[in-house]
């Protein structure tokens, strides 16, 4: 017996009808990364300017947020929001609830959506280990499993290929912040026009800014595997720290520091603007 003849809806219907708690643990989710960036902004921004502060990544912007007054409580929430912002991804990419569809394009879409879930899932389970002072590793993990994969038969080429792989998706949020295309799944029709112009700049400023630290990511992937040398590799940290090296460092660390805090204020707007297919 067929599912239509059986009257069972497809997974996506059921999701729209049965599971709006999960519209707003996505809210949330977004919310809580958009708080995170927000950290990891601020910090780099306050060392670029000579105020304190220091480059970190993702994971240690968590812990800068459990550090503070309320962190506990604070870092909590934050973690409810990334297992919120994880299921969303995944069942967007499993149901389709965003309508990407069956094409190649779509597929690629979906699963890239999977991997942000999977990512950001791995890093609400690294914040409940922080939260309950379990062993909650930090290091280089990126330079960890550069350092695997070159230990497998051809693993240098493997990473040179995720290097080239990262540069393209580096110029394709370029594109993104160009072109404006981050705004067609945002419904703005009710905020007021200083409000609007605000989420498109701050949108276009922060994809732009972590299209370049995600470009840096594939720049040091391929000096990695072209010198054969792990310890080249890094993640958003080294990234940042290798922009601060170039020439005109200084300025273009800052600027790409104030576009983390731009794209974190975009992704709080994003969390209560964003159109969720999923309710």
């Amino acid at each position: 017996m067929t599912l239509s003849s059986r009257n069972i809806p497809s997974p996506a219907s059921a999701l729209r009808h049965s599971s709006p708690w999960i519209v707003k643990l996505a809210r949330l989710g977004y919310a809580s990364k958009g708080a995170v960036y927000i950290v990891m902004g601020f910090l780099a921004t306050e060392a670029a300017f000579g105020f304190g502060g220091r480059t970190t990544d993702t994971k240690g912007a968590l812990r800068a947020i459990g550090e503070a007054s309320f962190g506990k409580f604070a870092l909590g929430v934050t973690m409810i929001g990334l297992f919120g912002y994880a299921v969303w991804r995944l069942t967007s990419a499993v149901t389709d609830a965003e309508g990407r569809g069956s094409e190649p394009k779509g597929i690629a879409l979906r699963v890239g959506d999977a991997l942000r879930g999977l990512a950001y899932g791995t890093l609400a389970i690294w914040t409940f280990k922080f939260l309950t002072a379990r062993h909650a590793g930090g290091g280089n993990q990126t330079r960890t499993l550069t350092d695997r994969v070159m230990g497998m038969p051809g693993g240098r080429w493997v990473v040179i290929a995720a290097g080239l792989g990262m540069i393209g998706y580096a110029v394709y949020q370029l594109y993104r912040a160009y072109s404006g295309k981050f705004l067609k799944r945002l419904d703005l029709t009710s905020a007021k026009s200083e409000l609007r112009q605000g989420v498109e700049r701050a949108g276009k400023f922060g994809i732009a800014a972590r299209g370049v630290v995600f470009g840096m990511i594939g720049v040091l992937l391929i000096r990695a595997g072209m010198t054969y040398d792990p310890s080249k590799a890094g993640g958003i940290r080294e990234s940042l720290n290798a922009l601060a090296r170039e020439p005109m460092g200084r300025i273009l660390y800052g600027g790409v520091a104030l576009g983390l805090i731009a794209f974190g204020v975009f992704e709080i707007a994003t969390a209560r603007y964003r159109v969720m297919r999923a309710v």
